[in-house]
């Protein structure tokens, strides 16, 4: 009787335990599935667009990394160009603005692609600032300690001389091609270097929650002010 009872026993044993075999695999299957889910990058940038700030020498753009500067109120730190490459010494067969449009429409192709630019730096009160300029009327952003105007050389293409930017002549077809800053009347507040970053975009995804750029196509440079640690 014990050898029927234990002959019965042992196929319910086998089939228990394959079944249980079979649910802890589809768990862990599980959990594998829902792991993968949850490291899956929500945002993925494929714009590869190269872009640079340089300083423009007769026909020659070199890539500007650091430079030193005394802030004196009113008085430009710098003009800076921007160009859609990363080479270190670009030498122009055209005029700038020229150059600049022909090599940008290889990238923009048929994207909404713009450029934009970022400004950080830090005061001697403790405040972090970090703020982007989209538009000339972002350039109002923290007046009282730089002075920025965005340029359009291409639209102004053979002029002698032209103007910055005005936000009622900024439209979809406007070209950032160059960013002047100037020091502020409280300039003195900021107590650390200066990061200038210009970034290529096409959606707001390109940013993150706290509007920093998060995509693959930037470039950062510092402006060390006299004084301060840099």
């Amino acid at each position: 009787m014990k050898r029927i009872i234990i002959l019965l026993i042992i196929p319910l044993l086998l089939i228990w335990g394959c079944e249980k075999k079979e649910t802890n695999q589809k768990i862990e299957e599980k959990k594998q599935t829902i792991e993968t889910e949850e490291i899956k990058p929500d945002y993925e940038d494929k714009n590869q667009t190269p872009i640079g700030i340089y300083q423009l020498n007769g026909n020659t753009l070199n890539k500007l990394s650091t430079i030193h500067k005394t802030p004196v109120v009113e008085e430009d730190l710098g003009i800076f160009q921007i160009y859609p490459s990363q080479e270190e010494n670009i030498s122009l067969d055209s005029s700038f603005a020229d150059s600049y449009f022909n090599h940008w429409q290889e990238y923009k192709k048929d994207t909404n692609l713009k450029v934009g630019f970022n400004l950080k730096f830090h005061l001697n009160k403790g405040e972090d600032v970090s703020y982007n300029i989209f538009s000339p009327n972002d350039c109002m952003n923290r007046w009282e300690h730089l002075m920025n105007y965005l340029y359009d050389d291409y639209a102004n293409k053979g002029k002698g001389f032209y103007s910055h930017i005005e936000n009622n002549e900024y439209n979809e077809n406007t070209l950032f091609t160059a960013i002047k800053i100037q020091s502020s009347y409280q300039v003195d507040e900021i107590d650390s270097k200066i990061l200038l970053t210009v970034f290529t975009y096409d959606t707001e995804d390109d940013f993150d929650e706290s509007g920093e750029y998060r995509g693959n196509s930037s470039y950062t440079m510092t402006i060390c002010l006299e004084g301060r640690e840099c």
